[in-house]
């Protein structure tokens, strides 16, 4: 995260630091430097290193300058939590057939005239993802995993010209859930 302060006034902002991170649940931060001054007009900028551990949990934190304390909290898109996971098509099958009953979730929504290369965009912008590669051409595999624990998440689109099911297949049914209703909007509209 990017923490950035500007001086709108006619006086210098002096000593921008995070004071405190609401530690909550497995949330955890680096402090960025200090930035000792900024003189009126300019900007200043710290970089704070945020690990969400997985967890769809807000980073709650404080930051201090001489003007003041400011409540800061930042949740990350859920996409954002995300790596591309590079699997050949066999592979995403056998993984699928692991991660179906409960840790299967899946919903449907009209096409709204969007192709194959659009929807594999719209999903590309919405999860860091890799595109499986299908032989069926009516259906988008794409393959992820989760940044901190490496949990695999797997989205199927099954795609007619009236409607897309999706399908996420993830033993983290919580992030899953969320994403499915993202992509189910975005198709949507």
């Amino acid at each position: 995260a990017v923490v950035s302060t500007q001086s709108t006034g006619d006086q210098e902002i002096t000593d921008v630091r995070i004071k405190e991170l609401e530690e909550k649940g497995s949330v955890t931060m680096e402090e960025f430097s200090i930035i000792p001054i900024i003189p009126p007009g300019q900007a200043g900028q710290g970089c704070a290193f945020i690990n969400f551990n997985d967890t769809l949990q807000p980073a709650k934190f404080t930051v201090c300058c001489s003007k003041g304390c400011y409540s800061v909290k930042i949740q990350p898109p859920v996409g954002e939590l995300l790596v591309p996971h590079v699997l050949i098509e066999s592979e995403f099958d056998a993984l699928r057939s692991k991660l179906c009953g409960m840790h299967e979730t899946s919903g449907e929504c009209e096409n709204g005239k969007k192709d194959v290369s659009e929807l594999s965009q719209l999903i590309s912008s919405i999860l860091a993802t890799s595109l499986c590669f299908s032989t069926d051409q009516a259906t988008l595999k794409f393959s992820s995993k989760t940044i901190a624990r490496e949990t695999p998440l797997l989205v199927s689109l099954a795609v007619s010209r009236e409607t897309v099911k999706v399908t996420i297949n993830s033993e983290a049914v919580v992030l899953g859930s969320m994403i499915l209703k993202e992509i189910v909007k975005a198709i949507g509209n």
